[in-house]
């Protein structure tokens, strides 16, 4: 074998090697030994829903006597309110529809 075809012959094997391991790499998705878990618990004092434009959708927070959801509009309005004093629900000029009857508030669940 001449010298210039063993040097023929070692670059189609080095090209043939790197370009098989670059197609092995690229198909071959990677296996990660463990999946990767969320957080079990997380705390805050409030929790606050953006949309995709950044806008305020609904906040879940701590008040002064209990939990406190707001769901708002696509303006940015308060349209259900729900919390330790009951249920109120808004139409889109933000007058009141709706009221959960005095004193009701939010019922606990039944233990039975």
């Amino acid at each position: 074998m001449s010298g210039n075809r063993y040097l023929l012959l070692c670059a189609l094997v080095m090209t043939g090697a790197f370009a098989g391991g670059y197609a092995g790499n690229r198909s071959i998705p990677v296996a990660h030994a463990q999946e990767r878990v969320g957080p079990t618990n997380v705390r805050a004092s409030s929790f606050t829903l953006v949309n995709q434009q950044g806008q305020v959708e609904g906040t879940l927070r701590s008040g002064a006597t209990g939990a406190e959801l707001e769901l708002d509009d696509a303006y940015g309005h308060p349209r259900v309110e729900i919390g330790v004093s009951g249920i109120t629900i808004r139409d889109a000029m933000g007058r009141r529809i709706w009221t959960s009857p005095r004193g009701m508030g939010v019922l606990p669940a039944a233990t039975e």
